[in-house]
């Protein structure tokens, strides 16, 4: 085996490759180069390649820099397996059957291969030995992939890949491998390898005619590696109807520790093993618990590489992208089933597609992902939708407020037998929906102090933990969209909406954009709506018996798009960066100046309160940039800015009656003015009483059953009689 892998890193047909997967590149060849003006005459070094091949890097020349950078750079020596199985068919078979002492072999072949001054210089500044790892990595999933709830006892002790989201975590910790231990007699010094999870101690010392059996543990002396434990939970959307999702603890050690954190989404390679249970401090139960020991972690998107889009894929979305109506066939795919609600989809598919992320030179980050809440009234499909959309997203979950804590929807810091009674971090939703979709029904029923802990996930995009002397700083970069109710089960359009849902002002200018969906009878609507859904019931029925259904009422319930085909469709658009051109940029800044100036001619007094703000004008940003991944360009136009202030205009002039301040306070803005403003009370009430005037008591007792408080209106008579506006007797 040894000979085997000797052979391999020798070999120069192999180009060494990163973490990542990529290839590290070939350099130029310097005659062609120097040799300017010559390009049709092929160079006599490289015959016209215009590479340098004899100086191609090689395993070898990987092994040594990385040994040069050690401790502080890498510390693994990356394979792939497509150059295992090029190279011996007999190493990839050794490599599946027998993954530890493969790579133990591999890693003993890697230190033949370091320069011997490169050791002395480790050793002399750092006081350590150079230890490499060997990680396998783009191993193939038809072969090894399994998915968590699948994994039996014929997978144990073999290679398997799983992929999940990181759940909990535990700081990096050292593990000993080899313990040195001394027999209290004479000091003799034994190694022992250690177990996994307990220290193996010798029974009795080895020196000639020596006979102790007690030993003392030297530290100082024994070899340790670093230990990481994570556990690693199933995808959101491979979880089946009604099921749990599946966890499974995974230990990754030296080069591996440190590598993911909870929110993170891995692919381990590595081997299945047991783990004996234990029903009380000494007796083992005969059940085992299993566990992954990492030799890889992929740090790409492990759901990513399953949506990979074939040729054929590609084509298709191309052709889909140029449909001319392609907006409503990606819109109209979202729940299929559900009459109506045409502007609600149409900002829902936008949501999938999302806005580009941007880290301003200064370190400024700006969000790109759309934040959407529909309140409406009960049986409005809002529930349906909801659930619709986390099917459609790349990484959709779905929470209900009412059963939602603080903890459940950012982070918990937990103790429990994980972290064998260590405080640890579990990611909650919006941590485990990082680079998807968040849904949240029922928001409305969350207590205010678990609705608060969303403010910075929605705003800034991440999670802060200080608990329990942890701090740390989670990922939660997905778009969220919620659904609520109104206080009395039904909308009244006539009065203030703050005084109708249960949410808090600071959280509502979080969201781009929110629809209030309102149950009005209307004959021919409510006759469109009954025949949908009764034609949904019998499309189910007929399916379970022999029956055929109609071809019209079939291709009415069946998605333009198939789910399938939409999903990979959204994934590709979302790693596009549309840049946005200077027609779209005009056509933006006057629609945002227009709406100020419109604003302005309500009132007359310069302090006015403006109900448009800088956040609607990133919304229209964020939607313009959607609608541009959505048609798959790489510029966002002006027919990308008209349909996104289409959608905004909508949302003002139908939810805010065409004003966002209405949103407040239910009010116009001269008459916001007037009620921000204790002075227009006093003249409105000295003018209702007439010429002779009015009592000051009975003006302070109007101002105070109006929230103001007495000090504060005592003073606002002073300066009003100083500034001659008033006489007072």
């Amino acid at each position: 085996m040894e000979e085997l892998w000797r052979s391999f890193f020798q070999d120069s047909r192999f180009r060494p490759v990163s973490s990542k997967g990529k290839r590290f590149p070939i350099p130029k060849c310097p005659e062609c180069n120097s040799e300017k003006g010559k390009e049709d005459a092929k160079c006599r070094k490289c015959g016209g390649s215009g590479l340098d091949l004899d100086n191609a890097p090689t395993y070898i020349d990987q092994i040594e820099s990385v040994a040069q950078d050690y401790p502080g750079g890498e510390k693994a020596i990356y394979i792939t397996w497509e150059d295992i199985t090029e190279f011996h068919p007999r190493l990839a078979i050794n490599l599946r059957w027998n993954l530890d002492e493969t790579l133990k072999a591999a890693k003993n072949i890697v230190r033949e291969f370091i320069d011997s001054e490169t050791e002395n210089h480790v050793m002399e500044e750092h006081h350590t030995e150079i230890s490499l790892d060997v990680s396998p990595i783009e191993i193939p999933d038809d072969l090894f992939s399994e998915e968590t709830r699948n994994l039996r006892k014929e997978h144990l002790y073999q290679m398997v890949k799983v992929k999940g989201l990181v759940r909990k975590s535990l700081p990096v910790r050292p593990r000993m491998e080899v313990g040195v231990f001394e027999c209290t007699w004479e000091r003799h010094r034994q190694h022992v390898i250690q177990d996994f999870f307990t220290i193996n101690e010798p029974t009795r010392c080895r020196a000639e005619g020596c006979k102790c059996t007690e030993f003392k543990l030297r530290e100082e002396l024994s070899q340790f590696i670093d230990s990481q434990k994570l556990e690693i939970q199933e995808f959101p959307e491979k979880i089946p109807p009604g099921a749990q999702p599946e966890r499974l603890t995974v230990f990754a050690e030296s080069s591996l520790a440190a590598q993911a954190q909870p929110g993170d989404s891995i692919a381990g390679v590595g081997v299945l093993r047991p783990r004996a249970r234990f029903s009380g401090r000494r007796s083992r139960s005969t059940e085992f618990d299993i566990y992954l020991y990492a030799h890889s972690i992929d740090e790409r998107k492990a759901e990513a590489e399953d949506d990979i889009p074939t040729e054929e894929e590609l084509f298709t979305m191309q052709e889909l992208s140029r449909h001319p109506d392609l907006r409503e066939r990606l819109s109209n795919s979202i729940a299929p089933a559900i009459f109506g609600m045409e502007w609600h989809k149409a900002a829902i598919i936008l949501q999938l597609f999302g806005g580009v992320e941007k880290t301003l030179p200064d370190g400024t980050h700006i969000r790109g992902d759309i934040h959407v809440l529909m309140m409406g009234d009960p049986g409005v499909a809002k529930s349906q939708l909801l659930r619709a959309a986390a099917r459609l997203s790349t990484r959709g979950v779905m929470a209900t407020g009412k059963s939602s804590s603080a903890a459940g929807l950012t982070a918990a810091a937990v103790r429990d037998d994980f972290g064998e009674g260590r405080w640890t971090l579990e990611a909650g939703t919006l941590v485990l929906a990082n680079g998807g979709l968040a849904c949240i029904d029922e928001i409305d029923k969350m207590s205010p102090e678990d609705r608060s802990a969303m403010h910075e996930a929605m705003e800034q995009q991440t999670v802060t933990i200080a608990k329990a002397g942890i701090n740390a700083q989670l990922p939660a970069r997905c778009s969220v969209l919620a659904a609520a109710n109104p206080k009395r089960s039904r909308f009244d359009m006539t009065r203030p909406l703050s005084g109708q849902v249960n949410l808090p002002m600071t959280l509502l200018s979080r969201f781009d954009i929110f629809f209030i969906i309102r149950d009005i009878p209307n004959p021919e609507r409510d006759e469109q709506l009954a025949e949908r859904v009764l034609e949904s019931h019998r499309a189910g029925e007929v399916l379970g018996t022999e029956g055929d259904v109609d071809d019209l009422e079939w291709r009415e319930l069946q998605p333009p798009v198939r789910h399938d085909l939409l999903r990979k469709y959204v994934r590709y658009a979302r790693k596009l960066r549309p840049v946005m051109t200077p027609q779209a940029q005009n056509k933006i800044r006057d629609h945002y100046t227009q709406m100020r100036r419109h604003y302005r001619a309500l009132s007359e007094d310069d302090d006015v309160v403006f109900p448009i703000t800088p956040r609607q004008l990133e919304s229209i940003i964020r939607l313009a940039e959607a609608d541009a991944r959505l048609h798959l360009s790489h510029t966002v136009g002006p027919e990308h800015a008209d349909r996104a202030i289409e959608i905004v205009t909508e949302f003002i002039n139908i939810t805010m009656k065409g004003d966002v301040g209405f949103m407040y306070d239910g009010m116009q803005p001269k008459q916001r003015k007037m009620a921000e403003d204790p002075r227009a009370l006093i003249v409105r009430f000295v003018r209702q009483a007439g010429s002779e005037g009015a009592d000051l008591h009975d003006i302070l007792d109007h101002l105070v059953d109006q929230g103001f408080s007495r000090t504060k209106c005592e003073k606002i008579f002073q300066k009003m009689k100083l500034d001659g506006h008033a006489d007072f007797y």
